[in-house]
This record gives C-alpha cells, structure tokens and sequence, in this order.
C-alpha cells in the first residue's frame, strides 16, 4: 500500500507551471495595422501565459489568418492575404505571418440624412470626415458619427438619436456606402435657472448665464456657466443639471447645485529670481464679504530689492465673471543700484472684459514718491488717470506651439491738477511663441516706450525708463542700463527699446535648451544712450510650479564683457 500511495500523491500535486519560448513574427504591414493585427491576435495575447501548451498553441496558430483579416477591416482592407507557419525551434517555437492587405475598399456613397425640428438648421449641417472615393476607414465613420450626434445635442436636440447606422461592403464590387439617419426630435430651449446656494444672493448669480430662458438651447453654455462659477472661487465644487425629464413644451429646466468654497484663503510662497534675489510672498484673500460677491485680496511681497504691501476691494458688476470695480491702496519700496523710490498710492479701478480676450482697465491713482536717482533726491505727488488694453492666448499650459501677450497703456498727469508735474506716457509689451517642428520654438518680446515731458528730471524715477535685467536685455543687471549723467549715474530716459529673440528646442521630456540675443536701452535727448547688446545661452525646465528659465548671458556691448546668470520662475507670457 505504501508505493501506491505515493504515486497517489503525486498524482494530486500540481504540475510545474512553465511558459512556452515562443517568438511572433508579422511582416508585409505598415506600423499603425500591424498594432492593430497584433491587438487581435489570440496567439499574442496567450504567448506568455503559463498554461499555454504546443496542442493549444496549433489551435490558436490555426485562427490567426481570420483574425488578421478582421484587424485589418476598420482601415479598410478586406481582401489580405495572410502566409502562416509555425515551426519548433531549439529554444520553442516561432509564428510567422505575412501580410499582404491587398487593395483599400473605397467608398461608393456616402448618405446622411436629417429628420425632426433640426433638419434645415445650418449648425448641423457639417461636413462628414469620409466622403465618396475615400477609403473605408471605419475609425473616421465612427468619430464623424459621434461628432454629429454630439452637435444635435449640444445645440438643443436633446433627445437625437439614429433610426439607422450602416456601413455596408459589397465584396463583388469591391466598395462601400454609408447610410445613416438622424432624428434629431424636438429642438428645446432653456427653461427656468434655479439655483441651490445659500452664500450669495440669487439675483447676483444670476448675472453670471450668458442666457434666459426661452434662448435655444446650447451645451457649450452650460458648460461655460459652470466654467466660471469655479474660476470665481466662491465655491468649491458647481454642478449644472439638465433636468430633460421635467421639460415643459419645449423648455427644460436647468439646475445648479454649488458647495461653497472657505470664506477665507491664505497663501505663502518663496521664490528667487537674478533681479530680485530670494524673494518671499504672503496673501490674503476673503472670498465672499456679503452675499452681493465682494471681495478682498491683500498681499505682502519681500524681496532684496522690492517690499510691498497692497490691498484691493473688489465689486463685481452686471457681468461679474469678467466686469468689476476696485479700490486699492498700497506701500512700495524699491532699491536697485541706479534708484531709490517708496511710493505711497490709492488707487480705484474699472475693468471690464472685451471680445477675444482682451481687457481694458481704466484706472486713477494718487500718489506720493520719495526717489533718489542720479542726483535727484526729490519727492512728488501724481493724480495719473491711465486706461491699459491687455490680451493673452496660448493654445496649451505646457510647452505652448502658439502664444501671444500684448500690453497697451496711456497714463498721465497734468500739473494743475493735484500733481507737482505733467507727463504723457504711452507703452506697448508685445511677446509671442511660436513652435514647429514639435520640438522647436521661437520665442520673442519687444518693448516700446514714450514719455513727453519738459525735461527727464520733472519725472519721478517710477515714471522714467530703464532697461537691464532678466526680462530686459540679460547680461546686465537690473536697471543697469540707461542714459547716464555727467559723474556717469545711470539716470533713466524718456524713451524705451527692448526686443528679444529666442530659439528653444526641447532636449528630453520637460527639458529645454535655448539660444538668445537682445538689444535695445532706455533712450534721451538730453543724455548719452547708446544701443546695448547681450547674446546667451539658456536651460529651460517646466517644473510642477511653473516654467524655471536659467540663463547664461554676455553683454556683448560692455567696455569689460562678463558672463551673467540669470534666474527666473514664472510665466513664459
């Protein structure tokens, strides 16, 4: 009984697992199809299983010509023919298939068909991404499918749906058609807005819809709605409902359910920049100070060279996502090697927004300077009406291909109004991205600058000109750069010139390199300036906080030359 219990025991233990060497071979395919012939295969996908065993290796290897031909039939190929082996090796086994896909079947006609409120409406009326004589590519049909379903409902076609979806072959032609018909049922228009919040008033929520009821119907909307009821950072968390079961007629009710952000934010940042050395930032901002949606926001900024402190009370207006008032006040301190200057300022404020993005602010300030620059050690007080146009596009956050930021602003003061002197000043930033290639960028800035004034030395040194610094011309330091006095103090100008250009091509993941020139100076008639130049090398890395920009420049103007860092974290433009 002994022996024969142990050949029973044996019997009952699990065979060792062990994986088939096995090699698979498809050849005759461009990349894209022999991916997706590979995705189908059973033999593929069982290659490295444990339990694949040669009997179940045939099997599969028997169905791989049939699954090749219906991987091969969303692009359009019906009629491949597949060469298949399998052979024993030293090492196991290896599968071989080649390929020939033959001939694309193309499409004969292509059909679409609308039916229900929205059969003449011209939003609907879109080109379809396949049309006769193009190949059948059924991933292009699908995607056209969608997109059309997508539109009837976004544009108010609430309950579109498709009575018929085909895509039929005919083998002994050789060619396809494509019939599909879209009932897009009732066009539906908005219905009542409710709103489920218990911080801010209904009426002041209300001015945030770009519609009312009774306005058809349109997705992109609500989507925009919910949008900006997040950018405002009164609440934590918004939801729109469609409530399509309760439409009454043609109207359908909306819902927005909110979950109130904190009244209060604080904020605390370090940072470090060639200009300003390290530099530290604390902020306060309270979120909601009534239920009308008021706001206030204060900030300390610390650094080597600048110390501020501001604050600003803010009113939303009739569009409160993008109109508001503000009244502001705020102490600065800035100390560089060319200046000396505290500002004491108050200020209020109208902006509104504009069509593509654009943003114009009118603003007045009043203001008390104390300044040291050159031999003018004065004081002055300003009354400065001043109206700015700003504009910012960039096509992605990361490694923008497209981008532009323009900066437009006129200020002034007028001496026998409440100012100790009169000026005009006019001011253009432009900075632009441009990409191709997929890794390769040109980036660029200009700055241009006017003041009229009776003289440089009726202007207070925040009013003046100057240039030097990391994003003026790198190589020289901060506010280095200008027309100078006799005793050779760098004193500012009345006129500004700045441009940059930049080429960058990315090294590896979210690693840059770039090459760069400047040029240009702060300009006036009444002191020498001459046109500086400055040419480098950069290190570019786009860090979880934001572009970090390391840059190796020479001033290539300059009596004695030197390399200069500069280092600087922040947006691109």
């Amino acid at each position: 009984m002994r022996p024969f219990s142990h050949i029973l025991i044996a019997l009952l233990l699990p065979l060792p697992a062990y994986a088939l060497d096995l090699s698979i071979e498809v050849t005759g395919l461009e990349e894209e199809l022999e991916a997706n012939v590979r995705a189908f295969l059973s033999i593929e996908q069982e290659k490295s299983r444990e339990t694949l065993t040669p009997s179940r290796l045939r099997l599969i290897h028997k169905r791989a010509p049939g699954e090749i031909e219906k991987a091969l039939q969303p692009f359009g190929y019906f009629k491949p023919v597949v060469e298949s082996e399998l052979q024993k090796t030293d090492k196991g086994f290896a599968a071989r298939y080649r390929v020939d896909p033959g001939p694309a079947v193309r499409l004969s006609e292509v059909d679409i068909q609308l039916t229900g409120d929205g059969e003449e409406d011209p939003l609907l009326q879109r080109p379809f991404p396949l049309s006769p004589g193009d190949v059948l590519d059924q991933r292009e049909y699908e995607k056209g499918k969608q997109q059309l379903l997508s539109a009837a409902i976004e544009n108010g076609y609430l309950n579109a749906r498709y009575t018929m979806h085909r895509v039929q072959v005919d083998m002994e032609r050789y060619s396809a058609s494509i019939l599909l018909l879209l009932d897009t049922g009732r066009h539906f228009r908005f219905g009542e807005l409710r709103f489920f919040d218990n911080v801010l008033n209904t009426d002041f929520l209300e001015r945030y819809p770009e519609f009312e009821p009774g306005d058809p119907f349109d997705h992109r909307k609500l989507l925009k709605l919910q949008s900006q009821l997040i950018s405002s950072e009164y609440f934590r968390n918004v939801e729109v409902r469609t409530l399509r079961d309760e439409a009454v007629g043609d109207r359908v009710p909306i819902e927005v359910h909110v979950t109130p952000a904190k009244r209060d934010r604080y904020r605390a940042g370090l940072g470090y920049s060639t200009d300003t050395g390290a530099r530290a930032t604390f902020d306060w901002k309270r979120r909601r100070i009534n239920k009308r949606g008021h706001r206030l926001a204060t900030e300390l900024r610390v650094s080597q060279t600048q110390s501020k402190l501001q604050s600003q009370y803010i009113i939303p207006l009739q569009k409160p996502a993008s109109d508001s008032i503000s009244f502001g006040a705020s102490l600065d301190h800035e100390e560089t090697d060319t200046r000396k200057e505290s500002i004491a300022l108050i200020e209020a404020s109208h902006s509104v927004g504009l069509e593509d993005n654009w943003r114009r602010t009118l603003k007045l300030s009043y203001s008390y300077e104390d300044y040291d620059v050159g031999d003018d050690d004065d004081d002055a007080f300003l009354l400065v009406p001043s109206v700015q146009w700003t504009h910012l596009y960039k096509d992605a956050l990361d490694f923008s291909q497209r981008g532009l930021s323009q900066n437009y602003r006129v200020e002034g003061a007028v001496e026998q109004l409440l100012s100790d002197t009169s000026y005009l000043t006019l001011l253009a930033r432009e900075r632009f991205i441009y990409g191709f290639g997929g890794d390769w960028r040109i980036l660029g800035r200009a700055e241009l600058g006017a003041t009229m004034a009776d003289s440089l030395t009726d202007l207070p040194s925040s009013k003046r000109f100057f240039a030097g610094g990391d994003v003026s011309i790198r190589g020289f330091e901060l506010d280095e750069l200008g027309p100078v006095d006799d005793a050779g103090e760098v004193v500012g100008g009345r006129y500004l010139a700045v441009g940059s250009l930049e080429l960058e091509r990315r090294i590896v993941g979210k690693w840059s390199s770039s090459v760069f020139v400047d040029a240009g100076n702060a300009f006036d008639p009444d002191y020498d300036a001459g046109i500086e130049y400055a040419a480098g090398l950069g290190l570019r890395w786009r860090s979880p906080v934001g572009p970090i920009r390391l840059d190796f420049a020479y001033a290539l103007s300059a009596d004695d030359p030197d390399w200069r860092i500069h280092l600087v974290v922040g947006p691109e433009l």
